[in-house]
């Protein structure tokens, strides 16, 4: 890893930790850059804003949580394996409620950011079986607008989510 990488690596651990600690609208970058021993204008050469640190740390949580949950998958229809993911990546967003909110604020007019992450992920529930796009965007819409609704409704708890996801997956399959 050449140096500029293990600079904006750090940049993004010591983020995602004072993200953790203090939130995400409360912690600057400032902040950021005073405790990953670097020049404030160190971190706006890497990133161009927070908002943008703060999505390239969840990718990369998200890719942390997605690889769990896949060496612990043994589902093979689609529908279960979403289903199994999702028992993960709700867990993970309602522990992260506030920046997860704060990111999908902003992803609703960026979402090509997540674009190539979203469709792998689509394709990987369907290894092993013919890939069918329209029912796959259907499957991921359910995810979402259930992520959504989990999001803001903080009575919600991830197993009821996945219970909330369950019952639209099973009518999209009938």
């Amino acid at each position: 890893m050449k140096k500029r990488e293990k600079t904006a690596q750090k940049i993004l651990d010591v983020s995602w930790q004072l993200f953790q600690d203090l939130g995400y609208a409360e912690t600057t970058t400032r902040q950021i850059a005073t405790h990953a021993s670097v020049a404030t204008g160190t971190v706006f050469s890497h990133f161009p804003n927070k908002i943008d640190i703060l999505k390239l740390a969840m990718h990369q949580q998200i890719d942390a949580v997605i690889a769990k949950a896949h060496d612990e998958n043994e589902q093979t229809s689609p529908r279960l394996r979403l289903r199994h993911y999702a028992k993960y990546l709700y867990g993970f967003y309602c522990e992260n409620r506030s920046f997860s909110k704060e990111l999908l604020k902003d992803l609703m007019w960026h979402s090509q950011y997540f674009e190539q992450q979203v469709d792998s992920f689509k394709q990987m529930l369907f290894e092993g079986h013919k890939y069918d796009d329209m029912k796959a965007s259907a499957m991921m819409d359910c995810y979402f607008m259930t992520l959504l609704r989990g999001l803001n409704d903080e009575a919600l708890s991830p197993v009821q989510m996945v219970s909330i996801l369950t019952a639209k997956l099973q009518m999209i399959h009938t």
